[in-house]
Formats: structure tokens, sequence, C-alpha cells
């Protein structure tokens, strides 16, 4: 488990190939939550934060893949927290709905392998089914450091979100994007749901304003980061 502050007051929690991410205010914002059985670690890194569970406020979903909420229902039982997410998410983290299909399954037989292969890796025995106490949509905001705002960005899932924090010139992009080599890219194709809504909702992410960009699974981009993913969104045509 690695332990990194992005800004000041949100630190970045990096284990098995995810991150979680923790605000620190009065209270306490858990974006994401890892793996379903991962909940003990995130507590473990709250505590060497000199946080308790109990100081949870927020237990925030960037969307419904067990790689982000699969310790949420746990985390919710420990700290009382509420948890919150796009309202388009809501049906799946609950236990209620099927996952959407990758677009990916849509393309011809091997295509529908991979889709396949994919569909089940977001399947719901890989979470701990976890009711939406706060339903978020496009504009919402949060009362966490100085205000939280919510970004609806769908096509990775329909309701994918990032969160921006204005006054720490940060925005956490959760799958909307990834970065690999130093290269922006596209949320990976074997888990998105719709590719040109994953494309509108990076132009929508260009016209905010942060300097810093955080992902779930890759390091951040600090310095100017909105002018890189203009710059990204510019060559998507």
């Amino acid at each position: 488990m690695k332990l990194t502050e992005i800004v000041a007051g949100i630190y970045q929690v990096e284990f098995l190939n995810t991150s979680v991410f923790l605000a620190l205010d009065e209270r306490v914002t858990v974006i994401d939550a890892g793996w379903r059985g991962c909940g003990h670690l995130l507590l473990k890194a709250l505590e060497r934060l000199g946080r308790r569970p109990e100081e949870i406020a927020y237990l925030v979903a960037t969307h419904h893949h067990p790689d982000h909420v699969g310790a949420m229902a746990y985390l919710r039982q420990e700290s009382g927290g509420q948890v919150a997410a796009h309202q388009a998410e809501a049906g799946v983290m609950a236990g209620l709905a099927e996952p959407p299909a990758p677009q990916v399954m849509q393309h011809g037989p091997l295509h529908s392998i991979y889709g396949w292969l994919a569909h089940g890796f977001t399947s719901l025995e890989a979470v701990a089914p976890v009711p939406v106490d706060l339903p978020l949509s496009d504009g919402s905001r949060l009362d966490v450091l100085d205000g939280m705002e919510v970004v609806h960005c769908p096509g990775h899932t329909p309701g994918s979100i990032c969160l921006h924090f204005p006054n720490q010139g940060l925005l956490v992009v959760g799958d909307a994007l990834q970065y690999h080599h130093g290269q922006l890219e596209l949320p990976h194709p074997w888990y998105t749901v719709d590719m040109e809504q994953a494309k509108d909702s990076v132009r929508k992410l260009s016209a905010l304003d942060y300097d810093t960009l955080a992902f779930s699974h890759f390091p951040p981009i600090r310095g100017n980061a909105s002018a890189a993913v203009g710059r990204f969104a510019e060559g998507l045509g």
C-alpha cells in the first residue's frame, strides 16, 4: 500500500492496481473503495493519517466497476458514511440491475469473446451490493474542501463521474482517461460501454480549470494538466 499526498488535504492510496482517494476536511471523504476485501487496508491508511472510520462523511463512487466499489459496502458498515454515486449507477451498485455490456461485444465474434471476459470482470459477483444513499447528477456539489463538484462523464459507464476540486486545482478523473508512458489515452475499450460518449466527456473535461489530474490506475499529471487534456481532446477530432 502506497500513500501519497496529491494536493494539500487530498491523499492517494494505491493498492492492488487501483487507487482510493481521501479528502481530509472537518470530516473525511473517500473517493472509490478498491477491491472487495481491501476495506481494512484503507482504514489502516486512514489511521496513518490520524483519522478514524467514524469521521467518514461520504463514500463517493466514480463508477460501479468492482475495482472501484468492491469494498464500499464494508466501509459503509464500518463508518456509517453516506454512499454517493451518479443516479445512473445506483441500480447496479445496489445489485438490482446487471452492469451494461462493453461496446466491444458489438463488433464480431473475437471482440465478443474479449467483451464477455470484460463483462465477467464487471459482474455483480465481484462486488458486495451497496445502496446509494446520495444520488448525484452533473453539477452536484458536496461541501468538501470548500466545494467538490461532480462532473458527469458518461462513456466508460453510463454514470461515470469525475470530481473537481476548484480551490485545490485538482480533477480526480477515475477511469475516464488513461495515462500510459506519459501519454493520455481514452478509457480501456474492453471495459467501456460507449467510446463516442467517452470522447465527448474528455472534451467536457478539457473545458475545466485544474493544475493536477489524478487517475485511478496511473501516476498523476502535475502542472497545467487541463492544457494537456485540451491538447488531447483536440486530437480526437
